[in-house]
């Protein structure tokens, strides 16, 4: 396959300089090294006769010679005699090769059989070079040129569009499998009278060796490998899914966990080969160990790609990205193969379950979780930052050895902590307790409260079962139906398109958010006590998801909210106080939980809130102090005002506008300074006007949030203040108590109380 080749002189050549000698001609047959021209330059160097203890630089010329990288026949010379080369870049003449290697397997040419590896010389040029782009899916070591490569996709390209297809990239774990190394499972399964045998029976498991990594600097004996037991959930719907979704598009599996695991799941959930086939990319050939990137697949045109995975952030968001809600089956597992990943700690990722108890199980879980945690702000040291943390900071890390080697003993390290924790067994323990013990709820519960209506009265008695797993996972249907319309709209602007234009070809990086944008158009979303604290609103995985369907999120009670999104208070501390404010302000807002949302992203269209709406059976619980609702606008006025250019009200800044990392606190401050000592009912209570009543505010409540404020930036110990600290959920069933405060912070308290009284000052103009 021969191939014309311009040559030009290196970077690393003297210039400028001036040709001296022509040694070859067109026509002429050259091997590689053969020298094509002699050029003599200047340079600067010690004077040899000066005596001078620094001896001055005197121009001496000096001479060199060009040898040709590449073998082949001279067609053409672009240089002459005596003709001055300023720069590189200057063609010097042209050879007809009669390979040029761009395709390469195993360190040699797969076209005419030569070795090109370690060709590199002080030519700069090297036949690896020519083929840079892995497009396999596994780890031959095949490589391409960027031209073959664009004549492969081509090719693909025109056959797919022949079939009417396009191309699905599928994650594995919690998007089409759940996987957990738990050996509880393969217990339960052995025995039919366990209440979670009838959800585990149809649970697959295989066993893996796997290598046990040293540490770094290990020069004893090698480790012996280790078999590790996995058993596998397959998502309600998967054997449908594939069965229809191939009709319409040809399927790639794209994980980051390691070949040999991706290919056991492949044999589980496609034993006969019939939608994956051998295309398979796994977190060994991937080229990444922190992200995922369609150009390892598709290095010219992902035109025709979508992407389905449970998590966004390692794919950047791409905009053919479909996010799915986590598949979730094994409670308090996570994904066994995301220790090299950023961890989502507080940061809401799926559904609620549907069963209370069980939804309370992992709210505690997760709570202990956080407290557990290794965090050590004070420590700022390199050596500080966790494996992750690193491989993040280099991009990646892929060519940091120990770097790689510290991650995989990470990762063993957590598969053998969940092998030994057994976080199965346990919640089944504490599920267990729980009935037996007939505390159903935790001490802050007030489900059991005569306000209760009936329908909970009897989920509740449904949720006495004994099992901890169960599977009423649908989301597969609705992608299922999303991944048709995409189907179907990108074949509809094709055949519109080719009408004027034979090449037209559709783009659903286009496409895919365009369908996504108008779904949920209209719908301004206020979360509360949903995001956690520290995390930024706009980089939330919720956020971000919501905004990509054409939500607006705003993080306070602006009139255009049309959904407050907060976790149901039946089961905790009560409404946040902007949940009870918005209930107050804007009557017409729906006050949901998270679960509609849910359903939203994944049905792609405005789900009905009749199901999802927060229970206000107690209306106690509800009420709001008039006063504090007036103080919190004018708080949140004013820090509008500081933050945003050119607004005048609230009602007409759009909230990309607001810099809410700024460091003004005044909305935080007075949410944090609510007494919880004033009565919860609006105007008047019991007769008495509450006008009448500000007096009886002392200074005393003043102290008492200096202290509750420092107490909420140490860890926190108490369930109640894993709360937002501007979602205080003061109200009349939540009575302040004293704060016993440890002499050792009270030399603190001086600097801090300083600090947040400035921004009381303005609160208490009026």
């Amino acid at each position: 396959m021969s191939s014309l080749t311009p040559i030009t002189l290196p970077s690393s050549a003297p210039f400028p300089l001036i040709v001296s000698s022509i040694l070859v001609r067109p026509g002429d047959t050259i091997p590689k090294h053969k020298t094509i021209l002699k050029y003599k330059y200047w340079d600067y160097q010690d004077d040899p006769n000066s005596k001078e203890e620094v001896p001055p630089k005197i121009r001496v010329e000096c001479i060199g010679s060009f040898e040709s990288p590449v073998q082949g026949q001279v067609l053409a010379v672009a240089v002459s005699l005596n003709q001055e080369i300023l720069h590189q870049g200057q063609q010097i003449c042209t050879i007809v090769e009669p390979c040029t290697h761009t395709v390469q397997y195993g360190g040699l040419c797969a076209l005419c059989g030569k070795a090109v590896e370690d060709e590199k010389d002080y030519t700069g040029y090297s036949y690896d070079d020519r083929a840079t782009i892995s497009m396999s899916h596994d780890n031959t070591g095949l490589k391409i040129s960027l031209d073959e490569a664009t004549k492969i996709e081509q090719s693909t390209t025109d056959r797919l569009a022949e079939e009417k297809k396009l191309i699905l990239v599928v994650d594995l774990d919690q998007t089409v499998i759940h996987a957990t190394v738990d050996p509880t499972v393969g217990e339960w399964q052995r025995d039919p009278s366990n209440p979670n045998y009838p959800f585990v029976k149809d649970v697959k498991s295989f066993c893996l060796e796997e290598e046990v990594v040293a540490p770094p600097g290990w020069t004893g004996p090698r480790y012996a490998p280790t078999k590790c037991w996995y058993y596998v959930k397959v998502r309600p719907g998967l054997p449908e899914f594939l069965e229809e979704i191939s009709k319409l598009y040809e399927l790639h599996i794209y994980t980051m966990a390691t070949r040999n695991y991706a290919l056991s799941i492949a044999k589980i959930i496609d034993p006969d080969a019939k939608y994956f086939g051998d295309r398979i990319l796994s977190r060994d050939e991937s080229g990444s160990l922190t992200h995922k990137n369609l150009k390892r697949l598709f290095p010219v045109d992902q035109s025709m790609v979508v992407i389905i995975d449970d998590r966004g952030d390692v794919w950047q968001w791409e905009s053919n990205l479909i996010k799915v809600v986590p598949y979730d089956f094994f409670v308090g597992t996570g994904d066994i193969n995301s220790s090299f990943l950023p961890k989502k700690n507080g940061q809401l990722t799926g559904p609620m379950k549907k069963r209370k108890s069980i939804a309370r199980l992992e709210q505690e879980l997760e709570k202990e979780e956080q407290k557990t945690s290794p965090k050590d702000e004070t420590d700022t040291s390199p050596d500080a930052s966790s494996p992750v943390d690193r491989i993040l900071e280099l991009a990646g890390g892929e060519d940091n050895t120990n770097l790689l080697i510290e991650q995989s003993i990470t990762r063993n390290q957590s598969i053998e902590q969940q092998q030994h924790d057994r976080p199965l067994a346990k919640l089944q323990e504490q599920l267990h307790n729980q009935h037996h013990n007939g505390t159903h709820l935790d001490s802050n519960s007030r489900s059991s409260s005569p306000g209760s209506s009936d329908k909970e009265d009897e989920e509740d008695e449904e949720d006495e079962d004994e099992n901890l797993l169960y599977d009423d996972d649908n989301e597969l249907f609705s992608l299922n139906k999303a991944l048709v319309n995409i189907h179907s709209e990108y074949y509809k602007i094709l055949e519109k398109g080719i009408v004027t234009n034979p090449q037209f070809r559709p783009d659903l990086t286009r496409i895919v958010p365009q369908m996504k944008s108008n779904c949920l158009k209209g719908v301004t979303i206020l979360f509360s006590g949903i995001i956690p604290l520290g995390v930024n609103i706009n980089s939330a995985d919720i956020v971000i998801w919501c905004k990509q369907f054409g939500v607006e999120v705003v993080n306070e009670v602006f009139p255009e909210v049309t959904h407050v999104v907060c976790r149901d208070s039946a089961n905790g501390p009560g409404p946040t106080f902007k949940a009870r404010v918005a209930r107050k302000l804007l009557p017409n807002a729906k006050i949901v939980n998270p679960d509609w949302l849910f359903a939203c992203l994944s049905t792609w269209s405005k789900v009905d809130e009749k199901d999802y709406l927060i229970s206000q059976n107690q209306p106690e619980d509800w009420k709001v102090n008039q006063k504090d609702i007036e103080k919190y606008q004018k708080a949140v006025e004013r820090k509008l005002e500081k933050n945003v250019v050119g607004a005048t009200t609230i009602e007409t800044a759009p909230f990309e506008q607001y810099d809410f990392e700024d460091a003004n606190q005044e909305v935080d401050d007075f949410l944090a300074d609510i007494s919880d000592d004033e009565d919860p009912d609006d105007d008047v209570v019991d007769g008495v006007d509450e006008e009448d009543e500000e007096d009886k505010t002392t200074s005393t409540s003043v102290d008492s949030f200096i202290k509750d404020a420092y107490k909420a930036k140490r860890p926190r110990i108490d369930d109640e203040l894993d709360d937002e600290l501007d979602e205080s959920p003061t109200n009349g069933t939540h009575k302040k108590q004293k704060v016993e405060e440890p002499v050792a912070i009270v030399e603190d308290l001086d600097e801090l109380e300083k600090e947040l009284l400035d921004g009381f000052d303005d609160l208490e103009e009026e």
